[in-house]
C-alpha cells in the first residue's frame, strides 16, 4: 500500500548501478513525498552530493567502480557529507558484512528488494530531527 509520509520532504540520493532498483526506490521515495537524486556510480555520487547535499543516502553495497563500504568512507571523510546518513543495501548478504557496513559509517543494513513500508521507516528514523 503506498502511503504518503507526514513528515517534511527529504531530499534522498540513491546509489545504485542496477537501473531498476534506482527507478523503483526513487519513485518509491517520490510516492512518500520526498524529492529523489539517483546515481550509478560512486563517482557520480560524490559529484551529486557535492553539488546538492542530500538528507539521506542509500547506497548498494556492490557498485561497478567500487565497493559501496568505499562509497561510505569516502562520504564520512568529507567535512560537507560526514554528517549525512547513509544506509547500505544488499541483494546478497554475506557474514560480516553488517558489522563491516557499520564500521565504515553505515547507520544501517538492508537487504533489497526493500518493502515501501520499510523505506518509509527508514527514511522517517533518519531524516527526523
Amino acid at each position: 500500500m503506498w502511503v504518503k509520509s507526514d513528515q517534511l520532504m527529504a531530499l534522498i540520493l540513491f546509489v545504485d548501478d542496477d537501473l531498476y532498483t534506482r527507478e523503483t526506490l526513487s519513485r518509491a521515495a517520490e510516492v512518500l513525498g520526498h524529492r529523489a537524486l539517483v546515481a550509478d556510480s560512486c563517482e557520480a555520487a560524490i559529484s551529486l552530493v557535492r553539488q546538492n547535499p542530500p538528507d539521506l543516502i542509500f547506497t548498494d553495497m556492490r557498485l561497478t567502480d567500487v565497493n559501496g563500504l568505499s562509497l561510505v568512507q569516502r562520504l564520512k571523510s568529507l567535512e560537507s557529507t560526514a554528517n549525512i546518513p547513509v544506509i547500505v543495501l544488499s541483494a546478497s548478504p554475506e557474514m560480516g558484512t553488517v558489522e563491516e557496513a557499520q564500521a565504515a559509517g553505515a547507520l544501517a543494513y538492508l537487504n533489497k528488494p526493500i518493502r515501501l513500508h520499510t523505506l518509509q521507516e527508514v527514511i522517517r528514523a533518519y531524516t527526523s530531527e
